[in-house]
């Protein structure tokens, strides 16, 4: 599918052809020309040395014009923005900052360029030079919400989880997807508070994520808070209420609900528990089987059981074990050995992916790399062998 890129250099390429044609038919040589056909000239010698593959000579034509119109102010903007898309960022930089370097620039043409600008920057990873031209942008009414978003997408990427926090209060905006954004930077804060093992501020940080909204991740942090403790029973109903709303985090969970309940004397009421789950939700038995394979010490029955059923209902695995011993396999010797065999074969890549774009992971991230969204990553619910788990 043609990219937008490639639309914009066919544009670029009618237009050369159609200043060509103009210049061709109605331009006479033998005069001298005027202002505005003199800028078109420079603007045809310029798009020649696009077409020629010489683009720091198109940069240097493009930069010598004095007198700018609406259209050529445009056509800049348009070719820097395309030079920063195919990689050439410091071309980009050059064409934006000798817009910015022009005294007569009209004010709006100025704040668009300071913008595609700090863009430049932003993919050079110049991060500073991009804050100190995006920070004066807040104030500008129509680049405002640009700014604020691309200053928020910096503070994510250098992790300043109470700045991405103010500045998304700055933005204002209601949507729940904002909503769950700023949940997640305070679950951010409240990750960094438990690895400084500062629990009471982890602890207020959960609960001001609570106070906007209670998201997977709030929950799965209350529980471990819980866990960490010694309220074991509190840990062990956080888990459950994750795993109501998402059935595949069972592979990562259940160990953890399985100590915890054991811890509190809830052991029997675990098993009830995920045997029903298993029962109505197809994702859980696999996600279930998958954490018995994965975690040699979850030794509960009914992941035991539910690995047994995993094997003989799967296509391809079940192809590989003698169904009737396994169904015979009273001692539950033959099961073992399955499962750790099959612990040997797991691969530990690749057994997460990310809901909106398909991205693939080896662990848990709550901000998929891939696009960006949110809570938007799941485990795989299914033996993560080589060629099987893709």
């Amino acid at each position: 599918m043609p990219t937008e890129s490639a639309f914009f250099l066919a544009g670029l390429l009618f237009l050369a052809a159609a200043l060509g044609y103009i210049f061709a038919r109605y331009g006479e040589p033998d005069d001298e020309p005027d202002g505005a056909d003199r800028r078109e000239s420079e603007y045809l010698r310029g798009f020649r040395h696009l077409l020629a593959e010489q683009p720091d000579r198109a940069v240097e034509v493009f930069s010598a014009i004095e007198e700018l119109d609406p259209d050529t102010l445009d056509t800049h903007l348009a070719l820097g923005t395309l030079f920063r898309r195919r990689g050439e960022i410091e071309r980009a930089i050059a064409v934006h900052s000798n817009l910015l370097e022009r005294p007569m620039l009209p004010v709006a043409v100025r704040q668009r360029a300071q913008l595609a600008l700090a863009d430049d920057y932003l993919a050079a990873g110049l991060h500073d030079r991009a804050e100190e031209l995006l920070e004066p942008l807040r104030e500008v009414a129509p680049l405002r919400r640009d700014a604020l978003g691309r200053l928020i997408r910096l503070a994510e990427q250098t992790r300043d989880w109470e700045r991405a926090l103010e500045l998304a209060g700055a933005l204002e905006d209601r949507e729940p997807e904002a909503r769950l954004r700023q949940v997640h930077y305070l679950c951010e804060l409240a990750d960094q508070a438990m690895a400084a093992e500062d629990s009471t501020a982890a602890a207020r940080w959960v609960a001001k994520a609570e106070a906007l909204g209670r998201t997977l991740r709030s929950l799965w942090l209350r529980a471990e808070l819980a866990s960490e403790s010694g309220n074991h029973a509190e840990a062990v109903r956080a888990y459950r209420q994750v795993i109501e709303q998402e059935s595949r985090f069972l592979v990562d969970l259940l160990p953890r609900m399985s100590t915890a309940a054991r811890a509190a004397g809830q052991s029997a009421e675990l098993q009830a528990w995920v045997e029903e789950l298993c029962a109505n939700d197809p994702f859980a038995m696999q996600a279930v089987a998958t954490a018995a394979i994965l975690e040699p010490a979850l030794a509960e029955e009914m992941a035991q059981e539910c690995l047994r059923e995993f094997l003989l209902q799967d296509p391809v695995l079940g192809e590989l074990v003698d169904a009737q011993q396994l169904r015979r396999d009273d001692d539950g010797r033959y099961l073992a050995g399955l499962r750790e065999a099959l612990h040997r074969l797991v691969r530990p890549a690749l057994r997460y992916r990310c809901t909106e774009c398909g991205y693939l992971g080896a662990s848990l991230q709550w901000q998929c790399p891939g696009c960006g969204a949110w809570e938007s990553v799941r485990p795989l619910p299914r033996i993560p062998l080589d060629d099987y788990a893709r």
